[in-house]
């Protein structure tokens, strides 16, 4: 191998990793959000409109998409664009706020859940502390922001027939 083709190797390897460590410094990695770091992937903050909420570790609502009976509704393809999934790397525990205690991981794809149900994100909330995304009606449900106090136990969603939503 002559000197030369090492040399354009080697700045394409460069260029390569420069561009990956880049992407990672903006927060457009492919790694998953929240993956194994020793922040929390879960936080509360008191969210205008919506009051005291679980959020990602960037401040942003977190959500679930229901139907009208309060079981999940899967988020696939598009909808994953609009709403992407919150996750954590294989084999990672959720560290939980204070108080909280009903979140967990599916063993499939290491969605983080509350109250059973998968967590999301709205790509229209560009800042910490917005919820843009509660009660949109999209994708064959509803979602909704995620309060402090339904996660405080092994609560269940349940219907609320005066609405059409969900109570926790």
């Amino acid at each position: 191998m002559s000197h030369r083709i090492r040399t354009g190797l080697g700045r394409k390897v460069a260029a390569a990793c420069a561009t990956v460590l880049a992407l990672g410094v903006y927060g457009l990695a492919t790694t998953p959000a929240g993956a194994a770091t020793t922040k929390k992937a879960v936080l509360t903050a008191s969210v205008p409109g919506v009051g005291a909420i679980l959020v990602d570790a960037k401040g942003h609502a977190l959500y679930v998409h229901t139907d009208a009976n309060g079981a999940a509704v899967a988020c696939t393809d598009a909808c994953m664009t609009a709403w992407p999934p919150l996750t954590v790397a294989a084999g990672a525990k959720v560290k939980a706020p204070k108080g909280v205690k009903a979140l967990g991981t599916t063993s499939d794809t290491h969605q983080v859940t509350a109250t059973g149900l998968p967590l999301y994100r709205f790509s229209l909330d560009t800042q910490a502390k917005q919820a843009k995304g509660d009660g949109v009606n999209a994708f064959g449900g509803t979602w909704h922001v995620v309060p402090v106090k339904a996660t405080t136990t092994k609560a269940t969603p349940t219907t609320n027939a005066g609405t059409g939503g969900v109570s926790f």
